[in-house]
């Protein structure tokens, strides 16, 4: 798979506006009873515990709403707070799991944790088109020659891709049909 430019994913707005809102419930129904209210001194501890939980939640979905990932023939970067740039030469691992939400794993999500020389680059399946960056991690892993672990392959094999992923054939002159 050859890019022609850069391939731009952000994590969707829906999915961004959620957690802004989530935050907002979850403060106002943690804070509210400490201004209001004077609870007991265990009530407040917890009161307290949760709000803060909230409120990182909240600092964590304002990163990611500023958050993008740039997929070139070059690499991939991941620009946000703590960003980092990873030519695909330096790739030396990832691996991809699955987190499920239900006891039948029905529902769930992926993070992609992609291991380079000097960084590493983590995001998520909430990521718009997550499943073509996989499919280029892929394609330049098998590049690198790595091998993967069993349960990487397997979560491949979920998202509809193969291990290994097959090369596009190229033409007597060098170009792809």
């Amino acid at each position: 798979m050859i890019l022609k430019s850069k391939l731009r994913l952000h994590y969707p707005v829906r999915t961004v506006a959620l957690d802004y809102f989530y935050t907002l419930l979850g403060l106002l129904f943690t804070v509210t009873p400490l201004t209001v209210l004077t609870p007991v001194a265990s009530v407040t501890g917890v009161l307290a515990g949760c709000a803060l939980l909230f409120f990182l939640f909240g600092l964590r979905t304002a990163i990611r709403h500023h958050t993008f990932v740039e997929v070139s023939d070059r690499g991939v970067t991941l620009h946000s707070l703590w960003g980092a740039d990873m030519a695909w030469c330096e790739l030396l691992g990832f691996k991809l799991r699955y987190f499920s939400t239900r006891r039948r794993r029905q529902e769930g999500w992926m993070l992609l944790h992609l291991r380079g020389k000097n960084r590493t680059i983590r995001v998520d399946s909430t990521l718009e088109e997550f499943d073509k960056l996989v499919a280029r991690v892929a394609t330049e892993a098998r590049r690198n020659k790595l091998s993967l672990a069993a349960d990487t392959v397997q979560n491949l094999f979920a998202l509809g891709l193969t291990w290994p992923p097959e090369e596009t054939p190229k033409a007597a002159n060098g170009s792809v049909p």
